[in-house]
């Protein structure tokens, strides 16, 4: 039985119960954020929470008053509920802006939700093939694109445009024609062994792996554009739950 923590009580699925008038239902109003867990314990969770934090304030122009400790240590608790302590995990946590007054009125309570499940082992995820799609670009210089929001439509559908020229990740383009980042991750390449990603004011997701690279490796911020991109000795994706995957091949 899974064991969900939803507005301060841990619940099995059953009892985990959200209105259907809620505006992250409705008309998808909210951010989430998903992270990864090794042994019960959480990989960057300060990072994480921070982040989701700071894009609850963004997109809802609210934030729980849990503050982040807490937050930290309800998901490994909730980890040890679901007996996710060993091996990796990864842990995916929601806020929506609850039931307003009406559409588009300003979030009164908000709606908190967390869950747990068992994440891929990178050592067996090979590199990927990544198709460039430009029908769907996202916004330069809009600061609600660096944000992680329920509205994934987008994503959505550049990934299946991805599918059906046999990739397995979609590269989104923004709306200068440059490199945004993939459908469900951030992109760098390689160039003469130094890493380069987009900015953030190209329209790039503000991923955690993202800025640990930046921080951690000297990776450089650079708009990067298509035929930039193709030229790279190197090309990588980066998400919190599979880390840093080689392309093999970009169409």
């Amino acid at each position: 039985m899974n064991i969900f923590w939803l507005n301060g009580a841990f619940l099995p699925e059953e009892d985990a119960l959200i209105s259907p008038e809620d505006s992250g239902f409705t008309t998808g109003i909210g951010v989430f954020d998903s992270q990864l867990a090794v042994d019960g314990k959480l990989v960057y969770g300060e990072e994480h929470f921070a982040r989701l934090m700071h894009d609850s304030e963004i997109v809802i122009q609210k934030k729980p008053d849990t503050d982040i400790n807490a937050f930290i240590r309800t998901a490994e608790k909730l980890l040890q509920k679901n007996n996710l302590v060993a091996g990796r995990a990864r842990v995916r946590s929601t806020i929506t802006g609850g039931i307003p007054e009406h559409i588009l009125g300003p979030a009164q309570k908000l709606t908190v939700l967390m869950c747990v499940g068992p994440a891929p082992d990178t050592g067996t995820l090979p590199p990927v093939k990544a198709c460039i799609i430009a029908d769907y670009p996202r916004i330069a210089g809009c600061a609600l694109e660096n944000c992680k929001r329920l509205d994934y439509t987008r994503s959505y559908a550049a990934r299946r445009m991805a599918e059906k020229q046999g990739a397995q990740e979609a590269i989104l383009t923004n709306t200068d024609g440059n490199i945004a980042c993939g459908a469900t991750s951030n992109i760098f390449i390689e160039e003469n062994g130094t890493l380069i990603t987009p900015p953030l004011s190209d329209g790039v997701l503000a991923g955690v792996t993202r800025r640990k690279i930046i921080e951690e490796r000297g990776a450089r911020e650079e708009s990067i554009s298509v035929e930039r991109l193709k030229k790279a000795d190197k090309t990588f994706l980066t998400n919190s739950l599979t880390g840093l995957r080689e392309i093999s091949k970009i169409i």
